[in-house]
């Protein structure tokens, strides 16, 4: 072989040699990727079998003379823990929080308790829940106003019209009672969010998010699409709105005064109740996470999982009423949850086999993706080794024509 001709084969080995090289590094990098998925998947299936429920056993006293009364136990959440206070206690305890009950009802809770924070705040679900507040509802309003857009208010006793910061926006429909632009948008792409969209009241314009990330315009007054690009550009939003398909969707707006004492926001967040001598009743935390828990894009809501973690990791503290025999009051105690009897806290098995037979599943998927990648791995090797013995081959065959060349001029 001619040294050119060798130095030629040596080119296409070297480059083949290389090729190999980077596709083995690619075929390791796929592998590195499903040994951090292998894991994932084994949080996710500790995470599933180790998920712990509580437990609450309530004490029902039958409001209905014809029934005994029972005892029931049900997952602990915040209304059924609290469920027994307003029956047993007095309404103008400032320390007493309750819902309300409907007038058929048959059994009513027999035991009390209440949530505080570390500082002796009692922990409440909503502002209705703090003593001294009336909550007044009213309709909304029958017609859009001027710029169409429904601004859901309440009316004071005075007359007084106050906007509860809740607009919307009814999407319109074609005349033969078709679906418009914004109509078939909405309804071929759930995953849109309907909710607290900016708008251009001037011009009447809503800004539309899409599931790709960008955003379009449409005239919320006739459901068309903007296209001019002058009236996209100078797009204002003033407020936000959400979108309803009709006016019955848009709920009753409400409006909450306090009586008898006055009840004050502080910059913390806290609200403090404070008698007519400026004297703190109480302090009062307001967490609505503990009623509605927090709304996934499914509609599914963690509440319950979320006042058990609270309650776990010391966030909020326990308090169980009782009326004082000698001063005929409402006492209240702190005791430890977990020292409670009527609470428990066990493993939730029941979506065990289910977390099994999925991580079973996706790590045999796992472990074939894995042998496949490590059996054309084994063949770049194979490959690999052939074409560095070539090398060898044909650099000694190099060696040797240089070094002739070099003898015969010599």
């Amino acid at each position: 072989m001619g040294l050119s001709a060798s130095q030629g084969r040596m080119l296409l080995l070297t480059a083949r040699k290389s090729d190999l090289e980077y596709r083995a590094q690619q075929i390791s990098q796929k592998r590195l990727v499903l040994a951090q998925q292998l894991e994932e998947i084994a949080v996710d299936y500790e995470e599933a079998t180790s998920n712990r429920q509580m437990k609450i056993s309530l004490a029902l006293a039958a409001t209905n003379s014809g029934n005994d009364n029972v005892n029931r136990t049900t997952n602990l959440t915040y209304a059924a823990l609290v469920s027994g206070t307003l029956n047993q206690f007095s309404s103008d305890d400032s320390g007493i929080q309750a819902y309300d009950r409907t007038a058929g009802q048959e059994y009513a809770s027999t035991s009390a308790y209440r949530l505080v924070d570390a500082y002796g705040a009692i922990v409440v679900s909503s502002v209705e829940e703090i003593p001294g507040t009336q909550t007044k509802t009213s309709n909304i309003a029958t017609a859009q106003d001027a710029d169409g857009v429904y601004r859901v208010g309440s009316t004071s006793s005075d007359g007084t019209k106050e906007n509860s910061g809740d607009n919307y926006i009814v999407i319109p429909k074609e005349s033969n009672g078709t679906a418009t632009a914004l109509g078939n948008l909405l309804s071929s792409s759930n995953g849109i969010n309907t909710k607290s969209l900016q708008i251009d009241t001037q011009q009447g314009i809503v800004a539309v998010v899409k599931t790709d990330g960008t955003t379009a315009y449409y005239n919320y007054r006739t459901g068309a699409e903007i296209t001019d690009e002058n009236q996209k550009n100078n797009f204002t939003s003033s407020e936000t709105a959400s979108l309803v398909n009709d006016a019955s969707s848009i709920p009753n707006s409400t409006l909450k005064t306090a009586t008898n004492v006055n009840k004050v926001e502080g910059a913390d967040g806290k609200y403090s109740l404070i008698d007519e001598n400026g004297v703190v009743i109480q302090r009062y935390v307001v967490d609505e996470t503990l009623k509605y828990g927090t709304t996934d894009v499914d509609g599914t809501t963690d509440g319950p999982n979320y006042l058990q973690e609270c309650l776990r990791n010391g966030k909020y503290l326990l308090e169980k009423g009782s009326i004082d025999s000698e001063t005929s009051k409402v006492k209240w105690n702190s005791l430890s949850w977990d020292s409670t009897a009527n609470i428990s806290d066990s493993y939730y098995t029941e979506d065990d086999d289910r977390a099994k037979a999925k991580y079973d599943r996706l790590q045999t998927q796992i472990q074939n993706q894995d042998k496949k990648l490590e059996l054309e791995l084994d063949n770049i090797e194979t490959q690999r080794s052939a074409v560095t013995t070539e090398v060898e081959s044909v650099q000694k065959v190099i060696d040797d024509n240089i070094e002739g060349s070099f003898k015969t001029f010599a």
